[in-house]
């Protein structure tokens, strides 16, 4: 299999994007080097299909210890930066999932699962469903034919939306606007409370509206460090453009989603193996 480190997407067409965002696959020669790579927060479900060398995980400053990948596994809401290894022989698919595209597969309020483990997806759903679909996978040898599979499992068995989701799918541009409380303006338009939103929002994705407005903004001073590459990083400029508090408030926020501070993240990741969401995500 060809080596490539830096991994591949896939696009996914309609009716299917509408559930599944996009597929990713890594994968890494036999007599390549082991790397320690690293996945910025991005509130993804991830469902993990594993076909190569065992796939050791952490989350933040966390070092990597026995927590390994399984054949499938489930992550997500993907909240805390994610570090992987990929040893020679690596061979992975991962299947992002959209919005509220995890529940209308496994029909699981999401706010119920552990975000910070590897989850088996049969687990979740009591039958041996994903370790038969493993299997099936494990017998092509073509990425592109196990993308097909995997594209035809989803769709047999992913549920419409449910009507109570609508209000959500319908509002959500409002979360990319910062003069509008989308709380609010979606309670407003669905004729609903603002607790019934955010009950909603917890079932749907896992998370909460407060915690997805605190990302959006963290997400855009992280493409801001990403990009400025060389430039001196000033603490002050970023509190400013972004509406943090203080410096304090900027850090607490590195901390939690990636376990570090603004000059350790520019000195340690960045340019290290360190991945950000693709472009055109809802948030």
């Amino acid at each position: 299999m060809e080596d490539n480190p830096d991994g591949r997407f896939y696009e996914v067409q309609a009716p299917l994007n509408e559930v599944v965002s996009h597929f990713y696959h890594l994968n890494t020669a036999a007599d390549a080097d082991t790397m320690l790579k690293h996945l910025s927060p991005n509130f993804d479900m991830l469902l993990i299909f594993n076909f190569g060398a065992p796939v050791r995980f952490s989350f933040n400053d966390e070092p990597l210890g026995d927590r390994v990948l399984k054949h499938t596994s489930v992550i997500g809401p993907l909240r805390k930066m994610l570090n992987y290894e990929l040893l020679p022989g690596a061979d992975v698919i991962v299947v992002n999932f959209t919005l509220n595209g995890f529940y209308r597969l496994f029909k699981i309020p999401v706010n119920e699962l552990t975000a910070d483990e590897g989850m088996d997806p049969d687990i979740l759903i009591d039958k041996t469903c994903f370790a038969e679909l493993w299997q099936q996978l494990a017998a092509l040898n073509v990425v592109s034919d196990k993308i097909k599979l995997i594209e035809g499992y989803t769709a047999s068995f992913v549920a419409d939306n449910e009507s109570f989701a609508m209000p959500l799918l319908s509002g959500r541009s409002y979360f990319n606007n910062s003069s509008i409380q989308p709380v609010k303006a979606i309670a407003a338009d669905a004729a609903l409370t603002e607790r019934t939103i955010q009950q909603r929002f917890q079932k749907f994705t896992g998370y909460s509206p407060k915690e997805i407005l605190r990302f959006i903004r963290f997400k855009e001073v992280i493409y801001q460090l990403i990009n400025q590459k060389d430039k001196e990083i000033d603490l002050f400029e970023l509190i400013g453009q972004h509406g943090y508090h203080d410096q304090s408030h900027l850090i607490k926020d590195f901390n939690h989603f990636l376990g570090t501070t603004p000059r350790k993240f520019m000195k340690n990741l960045v340019g290290k193996g360190f991945c950000v969401t693709r472009p055109g995500k809802d948030y």
